[in-house]
């Protein structure tokens, strides 16, 4: 691997890249975008340096909208919007805006691939969707209050919180692999997910042709939901796309969609 440098796409997306186009200076600094860059649904992306990335996530309980940039080589900051379904198909969806800084804890190249450490936090503000039915509400609002041991008298007002977490990956021109823990926390509203990922590469791309990824995630959700989630993944330099179909106790084809692009 001498002649090559190893790469991430955004959203743990990867890529090959020979050491010839690495040698003008947007290539250096796109590079280093390819190499740093991570995700998911409320991801804690790290983007390098005076790099901006889009991203839209969705699926039938979820739908996240991130803009994100990269403010030195090892903090970047984002702004996230997101809306939540938990519980059941007629449940009323939750509102999340949340501000970030990712910082990157460690990088460590080895011999075939290369490992990543990032961590992030930031802010939250929360509501329950107000133009749902208030007999749907309520019903939230005393199991979020039963939860936390105390009645919840606020009305639907959004509520400020905190959320954090910490995400650590491997990879190599052929595997990937990613572990991922987000945590969100408001005075009566808590959520804690749990991620893990490996994906597998059919073959070896060039930088500039589409390369395309196969693989699996598992995704363990506050209470007792675990969704598993078989999808592609097709990425070319500046893009990519993911699609796949989720599926849980409840669900079994969840269609999921992921799409993100930088300059």
């Amino acid at each position: 691997m001498a002649s090559e440098m190893l790469c991430r796409v955004i959203n743990s997306r990867f890529t090959r890249i020979t050491m010839s186009s690495m040698r003008t200076p947007f290539a250096t600094a796109l590079i280093a975008a390819l190499s740093a860059m991570a995700t998911s649904s409320h991801a804690g992306f790290f983007i390098p340096k005076d790099i901006t990335m889009l991203m839209f996530t969705a699926t039938p309980d979820e739908q996240n909208y991130e803009l994100a940039y990269g403010i030195d080589r090892r903090v970047s900051g984002a702004i996230v919007f997101t809306r939540l379904q938990q519980g059941s198909n007629t449940a009323p969806r939750r509102n999340l805006a949340t501000a970030q800084l990712a910082y990157l804890v460690h990088r460590q190249p080895t011999t075939d691939g290369i490992f990543n450490a990032y961590l992030w936090a930031g802010p939250i503000a929360t509501r329950i969707d107000p133009h749902a039915p208030r007999s749907l509400v309520e019903p939230m609002r005393k199991h979020a209050a039963d939860k936390i041991g105390k009645v919840s008298t606020v009305e639907n007002k959004a509520q400020i919180g905190a959320q954090g977490g910490l995400w650590i990956d491997f990879e190599t021109r052929s595997i990937y692999t990613r572990v991922k823990f987000h945590g969100f926390k408001t005075e009566d509203w808590r959520r804690n997910e749990v991620v893990a990922q490996a994906m597998l590469a059919p073959y070896k791309a060039d930088y500039e042709d589409i390369a395309s990824w196969g693989g699996v995630q598992i995704k363990r959700v506050s209470g007792n939901k675990t969704e598993i989630t078989p999808y592609v993944r097709f990425f070319q330099r500046r893009w990519w796309i993911d699609a796949g179909v989720s599926v849980d106790r409840t669900h079994r084809d969840n269609f999921f969609f992921n799409v993100s692009y930088t300059f």
